[in-house]
């Protein structure tokens, strides 16, 4: 009896343990994020600023700007809108250095010359949170048909 309810708590406690780390996992997968910007910075590379737009928090690397051996640029989907690759977000600027530019740099600017060169430290006209990427077949397609359903079951992050 003590090896079955033992065999029980063990058989229990591993299947908690493997939804957690399922879970974990999901978290971690990035989300798609879909924008529409005031001016053109398709070619242009985004930073992340703190709540108060005037600290960078993050930045990429040169070699960040890559997926695949490719510039890792948004993908254009329908009426003006971009799929980010690049893990923008609601505190994103875009600075006026281009994707191809930046990324044959040796190292990345410092913070102080990437704060003097954003080009628009507000510069999404509508942004959306579409849920995480790996709930898409086909991630142009799906997100293009969302904003078709003008973004039914997305999260404005405006």
């Amino acid at each position: 009896m003590i090896r079955i309810t033992l065999l029980f708590l063990l058989t229990t406690m591993l299947s908690c343990n493997a939804t957690k780390v399922n879970s974990d996992f999901t978290e971690a997968l990035p989300s798609a994020i879909v924008y529409k910007t005031t001016g053109d910075y398709y070619q242009l590379v985004p930073i992340t600023l703190n709540e108060a737009r005037d600290k960078v928090v993050s930045y990429p690397a040169p070699s960040d700007l890559f997926t695949n051996g490719q510039l890792a640029l948004p993908v254009r989907l329908e009426d003006g809108y971009l799929f980010d690759q690049r893990g923008v977000n609601a505190n994103t600027a875009f600075t006026s250095f281009t994707y191809e530019a930046y990324s044959q740099m040796e190292s990345a600017p410092s913070t102080s010359e990437l704060i003097k060169s954003i080009t628009d430290p507000n510069p999404f006209e509508e942004i959306y949170n579409c849920g995480k990427i790996n709930e898409f077949k086909n991630p142009e397609k799906d997100l293009n048909r969302l904003i078709q359903k003008k973004f039914k079951g997305c999260t404005s992050l405006q």
